[in-house]
């Protein structure tokens, strides 16, 4: 297991130590619930070749449907850094020692769903989503900088244990699949910045993250 996997592991379970049993996402919960995640993402193939693991931030907002059904609206933002082979940008825009890296964004619309654990104090939240993801490249030379993207629709799976640490206040840890439909172009930015390795990416995370019970 990475170190990084390991200190968020380790830190959750250091934070559920020292909190009172509640349940968070059943018919206790609020209406409405807003909240954080930060974690790591683990990459394969051309990507992790090229680029190696990043990090994920996402913001949500739950809506109840009915009792323990939400409606989750995700907003992200995942971040893999330079290109791991200085020759490969260069190669590609035809620059001297340019300087890349690859950022993602992704919009997602979904349904989460709690399953209280007995008597235990922790919901098992479990959410499946479809969405927008935006593949971005940020170039800068000495002279100067530009950033490139393309769209491609595709979605994520989640699975996480959440417990209440106050009367608004839930904390939970979560792993969560991403993928999109990538193509195989050579306009493709994506594939062409992968060295044309990487297809339809399934993406890897695990995070923690804080939720506030609106109303």
């Amino acid at each position: 297991m990475r170190p990084r996997v390991v200190v968020l592991v380790l830190g959750f379970t250091l934070a559920l130590a020292f909190v009172q049993p509640c349940r968070a996402v059943d018919d206790l919960a609020s209406q409405e619930r807003l909240g954080g995640r930060i974690g790591y993402i683990e990459t394969n193939d051309g990507v992790y070749t090229y680029y190696g693991p990043g990090w994920d931030v996402t913001l949500f907002f739950n809506e109840r449907i009915y009792s323990r059904l939400f409606l989750e609206i995700d907003v992200g933002a995942i971040y893999l850094g330079d290109v791991l082979d200085p020759e490969l940008d260069d190669d590609i825009t035809g620059y001297d020692d340019i300087e890349s890296e690859m950022r993602m964004f992704y919009f997602s619309v979904g349904a989460l769903y709690g399953f209280p654990l007995g008597s235990s104090g922790y919901t098992l939240a479990t959410g499946l989503a479809v969405g927008v993801y935006s593949v971005s490249m940020a170039f800068k030379t000495e002279f100067v900088a530009d950033d490139l993207s393309d769209q491609y629709f595709g979605g994520n799976a989640s699975l996480g244990i959440v417990r209440r640490v106050g009367t608004s206040w839930s904390i939970e840890a979560t792993g969560v699949v991403h993928y999109f439909d990538s193509g195989t172009t050579e306009d493709d930015l994506f594939w062409r910045f992968t060295n044309r390795t990487a297809e339809d990416p399934v993406l890897l995370g695990v995070a923690l993250g804080v939720v506030i019970d609106l109303r």
